[in-house]
């Protein structure tokens, strides 16, 4: 009895910082873009804010920060070191888990509409090409002039324990 509620409290602790790291950096986006308008993306260190992701039709809304390691992804999406950040220069890769915030990404179909919020303003994309490839596989990240935005997270969805293989959204920038 015990432990099934100290794993309770410990489900609803965690459930409580990733909302108020979502909200701070939502607000920290936000005051930005209003207080310097829309500016580059400069150089960022691991866990700083990049910018909001958004998928529409999966009611995706999601932070994004620097970095892809365990504590990055617990609290949001992350972007892949390495890849690129600005839309049109290469391919922007972006991680999150498939038990959080990526579990709708299941649904994704060719043509739904992927934004990025960033302080250097709003990047649509559209959705490319979807496929299932072994973790190992890191070509799906390489830049590719008609793809510039990589969505990656494990697969299969609901499996328990370390996923055998990466569930990969591929989109390009739409045109303005």
């Amino acid at each position: 009895m015990f432990g099934g509620v100290a794993l309770l409290a410990w489900c609803c602790w965690t459930l409580h910082e990733r909302t108020i790291t979502q909200r701070r950096a939502k607000d920290w986006l936000a005051r930005t873009t209003a207080v310097h308008g829309t500016k580059p993306l400069s150089p960022v260190r691991r866990g700083e804010v990049i910018g909001e992701l958004d998928i529409p039709r999966l009611q995706v809304s999601v932070m994004v920060f620097e970095g892809d390691d365990e504590g990055i992804l617990s609290e949001g999406a992350g972007h892949i070191p390495g890849t690129a950040l600005k839309s049109g220069r290469g391919n922007i890769g972006i991680a999150a888990h498939r038990d959080t915030y990526f579990r709708p990404l299941r649904l994704v179909h060719a043509n739904d509409v992927i934004a990025l919020k960033t302080p250097a303003g709003v990047t649509q994309f559209a959705v490319t090409q979807i496929e299932i490839v072994p973790p190992s596989d890191v070509g799906v990240l390489a830049g590719a002039p008609r793809r510039d935005l990589t969505l990656v997270t494990c697969y299969p969805f609901y499996y328990v324990g370390k996923a055998p293989q990466r569930f990969i959204v591929h989109a390009r920038t739409l045109s303005n």
